[in-house]
């Protein structure tokens, strides 16, 4: 059967025998809103936990907005941002008593154009639009700390508004178990020390362990970076969150506005039930990928898939794990050579554990891959010579890898996963 994947802005097509097939793997199971924007009205009007928006605010009152960044411009918020931004005005808030805060978290402030996408050509020009900058202190406050330590230093623009109202999409993480909720805080508004030290409990609490049990998609409950994040969240006081549910393809399929905890844990059951696919059994060779641009634009981005193609890989070790993504502003920022230099596992975790970095965090789970694979591929245009430092194979196309997957496992079966970072499988055995 042929096939023709979403690469970067291009495709890749290549074919794999009917033989060997086990399936293609797609997450939604749920049809798409039939209308948006009456969607989102009704759940800003019976909101989860919550009083309706339009009770919480007042003439008079100063509204902070923390928008995704661009590197999720996946979660289309130039399409629901000025929805939001219209209830507002309707609840007596003006134009110029809203401030857009957009969440970069560690990601580079975008430039005019990149926030024009973000927030699209319809949001209102009397609207206040600040970039977040995670490493100009100038810009942060300091809260406190978290139960577990984390010094919590948070956008002063968010705190000094009357209101604080948290966007974004509800979709598995690789560690911090979904997206959404909280993490328009930590990191979308977090300083560099905050979103550092949270990602830390990432790590196995012992040398050697790798990546903590806890900290995987789809999971919540014991889950330290998700427990860590909302403590460090609820310490900035938002008064409303609205998420969203998407599928691959963009459709909305759902809205959850009210408290944040609530509401996002509402999400999240939602997610897990829509994303969550049954699987004939675990595939000899694993194909997984984005679904090409915007979420494959850096190694950090196309890497984002890997917890959830690995639970599609058999257990014994034996397979073969396919990443896909064309990675075409690179490694990431310059600091992911560093890692990438380092080589192998023991380097990057004793460094880790040093002087934690996200950058460090995402190459050493790269590097772990080994210890659940035969072989791991990743097809990109990457230095290859960068990814083959860490342990993993690269290769430009999807049809050379997986000649090389069929030769490694000969006879294999092969599980496709076009959107990855989408799909939660459930093995049926």
């Amino acid at each position: 059967m042929r096939f023709e994947w979403g690469f970067g802005r291009g495709t890749q097509r290549f074919e794999v025998p009917d033989r060997l097939l086990l399936g293609v793997v797609e997450g939604v199971s749920v049809e798409p809103l039939p209308d948006l924007r009456k969607a989102l009205e009704e759940s800003l009007s019976d909101p989860i936990g919550s009083p309706p928006l339009a009770e919480l605010v007042r003439p008079g009152d100063r509204v902070a907005i923390a928008c995704p960044d661009y590197h999720r411009l996946w979660v289309r918020s130039r399409v629901w941002l000025p929805m939001l931004v219209d209830a507002l005005n309707r609840a007596g808030i003006p134009d110029r008593d809203i401030t857009v805060v957009i969440a970069n978290g560690t990601h580079a402030a975008p430039g005019h154009e990149g926030v024009r996408e973000i927030v699209g050509e319809r949001l209102p020009r009397g609207v206040r639009v600040i970039n977040h900058d995670a490493r100009d202190p100038s810009m942060l406050r300091y809260l406190g700390k978290t139960p577990m330590g984390t010094p919590v230093w948070v956008n002063r623009f968010a705190l000094e508004a009357d209101h604080l109202i948290l966007t974004g999409a509800v979709a598995p993480h690789a560690f911090a178990g979904f997206g959404g909720g909280r993490k328009a805080v930590l990191p979308g508004l977090s300083g560099m020390a905050t979103i550092l030290a949270n990602h830390g409990r990432a790590l196995s609490e012992t040398r050697g362990g790798g990546t903590h049990p806890m900290a995987r998609p789809g999971v919540l409950e014991g889950n330290p970076v998700h427990e860590d994040m909302l403590a460090a969240a609820s310490m900035a006081g938002p008064r409303f969150i609205v998420n969203f549910a998407l599928s691959e393809e963009g459709e909305f399929l759902g809205v959850f506005a009210g408290d944040m905890a609530r509401a996002h844990e509402r999400g999240c059951a939602f997610v897990s039930e829509a994303f969550r696919v049954e699987i004939p059994s675990r595939g000899d060779i694993v194909v997984a990928s984005r679904g090409g641009f915007p979420m494959d634009l850096t190694f950090y981005q196309a890497f984002q898939s890997n917890a959830n193609a690995r639970a599609a890989l058999r257990e014994d070790g034996e397979g073969v794990l396919i990443m896909v993504g064309e990675c075409s502003e690179g490694l990431g920022p310059y600091e992911f050579h560093r890692w990438f230099d380092l080589g192998g596992e023991e380097a990057i975790e004793a460094e880790l554990r040093r002087d934690f970095t996200v950058a460090g965090f995402v190459v050493f789970r790269a590097a772990l891959l080994h210890r659940q694979a035969k072989k791991v591929m990743l097809v990109s245009r990457l230095d290859p010579e960068a990814v083959r430092r860490i342990g993993i194979v690269p290769h430009a196309s999807i049809e050379d890898a997986l000649r090389e997957a069929m030769e490694t496992v000969p006879g294999g079966k092969v599980l496709l996963m076009p959107h990855a970072s989408q799909t939660i499988p459930s093995p049926a055995c």
